[in-house]
């Protein structure tokens, strides 16, 4: 069902969209032509060949015309014969007091004549044209949208463009047909409109019945028109009439007595700029037409009533925020006021002085420029004003609760600071329900004390975990007590205010935890830093005391055993042996002791810096472990400037290298090992690689220690402690990577390790 009902509407897609190109293609060939027409400039009676007018400072007048000469010729020609080709100065003979005279006329474009006028027709047509492209656009589907745009395009160009010419004898013949045509066109467009849309009158079958001959009637209207054109004005101004007049008493009707409430939110819009766009020129234009009398209202007064409907008809279509649209015309008739205050504002002044003083520039520069700073200074005030006015009239005062609601909540819901809270509370609310700034009290901590006693209605407690911990102060207009219907939305704003005020101190409790447990990291991490300071110095002080004491000891008695194996006989004798066996074991305690003390604190960290530290220690570990090393080192110059690194970071990274070539040496069963040193003092990188059977790493490091690496996670104590960044790769097969990465800190530790 639903693709049948669709396909005609798709089907007919590409006339619209060829419509559509219809207005913007005449206000085009609009400008083109006024701008290629040469105008003859003299206000000519052309029966009489009498100048009826001379406007002051016209070019008529500045090329020394009056009104009453008679134009005998115009370069040559007489002015009934007169056909202007080009734009250029033509020779004009008259008759001024029974004495001849030739003049020089300009002959202008017709834009240079016409400017306001075409720019007020374009203006009208584009807004027809846009609101309505924009509806079909967004709404294709729906019918009464499609009727919208036909009724739009005609009315456009039914409308606009004959605006757009200020003199009618310019207007060409094929653009007043068109114009005619369409405005014949438009009426029953409008109508069958208001008869489908919001509530659909009549079947179906009645409707065809209605609207058909309505059709058929303005067709013939506009056949009347192109055939004889005094019986097409009559006939189709009376149709047009009626048509439109019926149009009105329907959408009156349907609003008054056939629309739901919802319905009339949504009508509210479209009925008042329906009424503002079709009662004053049906009154005073289409009307008088009719009857033939003179006093007919200006076409282009009529293009500014006309340009009311669409934006109305566009807001109300695409919104269907029911209260936006009460807002909407709620705003709308505050600046249509203004609008019009300003307009008679300027109006009355300028009547003034163009009646007495039509020259005098500049009075009128000082008139304008007057009234414009009048303007701007009392435009807020008097906005504000009429805002206070039309709730009244409209509403008996403030009205848009649901509105106030809907963006308190929306701003309620973002806040997580007091300051936040407090700007919703004592400025947006005051703001949109035109209240005065009241007062927010919110408590540092439980139990403390709450503000003097108020009056119930105007303080509303905020709690918190069954405690009150806030109380919002309302205060109201300045001599005007709170309403009912405002106690009761400020009621609901205090209920979620509470909510809110909840949230904030929940975050402050979590923020002040997470300050602590940020605190006590700090603390474990400072107490981590300096068990390892401690592991540290302890083992420099047991290689110092080892160094001093038992190593020592050990060396005099390998001196001692010495001097007695020399002093004995050559010969094997069972002391001999003895001597030479003891010396044996202690000369192997020595190396033992040594290599302890090496373990403990390597000499040559100290003496000749890292790079010679991880030097010896490749070559002992690839001698003891029978495996593969290639060593990576910087050149002999940077690998001397490494002497000046920190004494902590060099430890650290030197004890980094040991425990990972002790893991490769335990659980790789690797056959190569490479250990690389790159950078200078600023800034090294230690990277240690191997091909051994590696390992699957935890998710995260947090896991290491569940997952036993032991080793792993005393290496990422290190690197912390020296601020460096670890990172471990590692795949089952595929060998493991370790890599440190340190960077000297620019608020630097060389205080902090000279001092250590």
């Amino acid at each position: 069902m639903s693709h049948r009902a669709n396909r005609p509407a798709w089907a007919w897609r590409p006339f619209f969209a060829l419509l559509a190109l219809l207005v913007p293609s005449l206000a085009a060939y609009t400008i083109y032509d006024q701008i290629r027409t040469p105008a003859f400039v003299l206000d000519l009676d052309w029966q009489t060949s009498t100048i009826r007018q001379v406007q002051p400072g016209s070019l008529a007048d500045t090329a020394g015309f009056w009104p009453g000469d008679i134009v005998l010729t115009v370069d040559g020609v007489p002015p009934n014969e007169l056909s202007i080709a080009h734009i250029e100065n033509l020779p004009v003979e008259i008759e001024r007091d029974g004495q001849q005279m030739i003049l020089e006329l300009p002959v202008v474009p017709v834009i240079s004549l016409n400017l306001f006028p075409l720019l007020s027709g374009i203006a009208v047509a584009l807004i027809y044209w846009g609101s309505s492209v924009l509806l079909l656009v967004r709404r294709f589907q729906q019918q009464e949208i499609r009727l919208i745009f036909l009724a739009a395009q005609t009315l456009a160009i039914a409308v606009a463009f004959p605006i757009a010419y200020n003199y009618p004898h310019f207007i060409p013949r094929w653009v007043l047909d068109l114009s005619a045509i369409s405005l014949y066109l438009s009426a029953p467009l409008i109508l069958h409109h208001c008869i489908t849309f919001p509530v659909a009158l009549g079947t179906p079958c009645q409707r065809r019945w209605v609207m058909g001959p309505l059709y058929a009637l303005a067709l013939l209207s506009a056949a009347a028109w192109l055939g004889l054109p005094a019986v097409g004005i009559l006939m189709g101004t009376a149709c047009t009439v009626a048509v439109i007049a019926a149009a009105v008493v329907i959408i009156v009707y349907v609003y008054l007595r056939r629309a739901l409430p919802n319905d009339r939110r949504r009508l509210r819009l479209i009925v008042l700029g329906t009424l503002l766009a079709a009662i004053p020129p049906l009154l005073f234009y289409l009307g008088p037409n009719l009857v033939n009398y003179p006093g007919q209202m200006p076409l282009w007064m009529v293009g500014l009533f006309a340009a009311i409907a669409p934006p109305s008809y566009l807001y109300a279509v695409m919104r269907h925020n029911l209260f936006g649209i009460d807002r909407l015309l709620n705003r709308a008739m505050v600046y249509a006021i203004l609008s019009l205050g300003i307009l008679l504002l300027y109006l009355g002044p300028f009547l003034l002085i163009y009646r007495f003083r039509p020259d005098d520039l500049p009075a009128q520069m000082i008139i304008a420029a007057g009234l414009t700073l009048l303007v701007g200074l009392s435009f807020d005030w008097t906005r504000a004003r009429a805002q206070q006015w039309i709730d009244l009239f409209f509403y008996g005062g403030w009205h848009d609760y649901p509105g106030v609601v809907e963006k308190i909540s929306d701003a309620l819901t973002r806040c997580v600071e007091r300051g936040q809270l407090t700007e919703v509370l004592m400025a947006q609310v005051p703001t949109l329900m035109q209240l005065r700034q009241g007062q927010l009290w919110i408590s540092k901590a439980a139990g403390d004390a709450l503000p003097q006693a108020i009056p119930p209605q105007m303080g509303f407690p905020l709690n918190f975990q069954n405690q009150i911990r806030g109380v919002w102060i309302v205060e109201p207009r300045h001599g005007e007590e709170l309403a009912d219907a405002d106690v009761r939305i400020l009621e609901t704003l205090a209920r979620q205010a509470e909510t809110s005020l909840s949230n904030v101190l929940l975050v402050e409790t979590l923020r002040q935890q997470l300050a602590e447990i940020r605190a006590s990291r700090e603390t474990l991490a400072q107490a981590q830093r300096q068990l390892l300071r401690s592991r540290e110095e302890e083992r420099a002080r047991l290689a110092r005391e080892l160094h001093d004491g038992p190593l020592q000891v050990l060396v005099g008695l390998n001196l001692q055993l010495g001097l007695l194996l020399s002093q004995e006989d050559k010969g094997q004798s069972p002391l001999t042996e003895a001597l030479a066996e003891m010396r044996a074991q202690v000369r192997g305690l020595l190396v033992d002791l040594r290599q302890v003390c090496a373990e403990l604190r390597p000499p040559m960290l100290d003496t000749l810096g890292l790079g010679a530290a991880l030097q010896a220690l490749a070559e002992d570990w690839s001698n003891q472990n029978d495996v593969t090393l290639s060593l990576n080192l910087p050149a002999d110059a940077a690998l001397r400037s490494l002497r000046s690194l920190p004494a902590e970071v060099g430890l650290n990274l030197y004890r980094v290298a040991q425990e990972a070539l002790a893991n490769v040496a335990r659980h790789a069963a690797a056959q190569h090992v490479a250990l690389s040193l790159c950078g200078d003092p600023a800034q090294l990188t230690l990277s240690i690689q191997d091909n051994g059977r590696g390992f699957a790493l935890p998710p995260t490091p947090g896991d290491l220690t569940a997952h036993g690496h032991f080793g792993l996670v005393g290496m990422q104590e290190r690197v912390d402690l020296i601020g460096g960044q670890l990172a471990v790769e590692s795949w089952p097969g595929r060998g493991t990577t370790v890599r440190v990465t340190w960077e000297q800190d620019t608020r630097t530790r060389e205080q902090e390790n000279k001092t250590g």
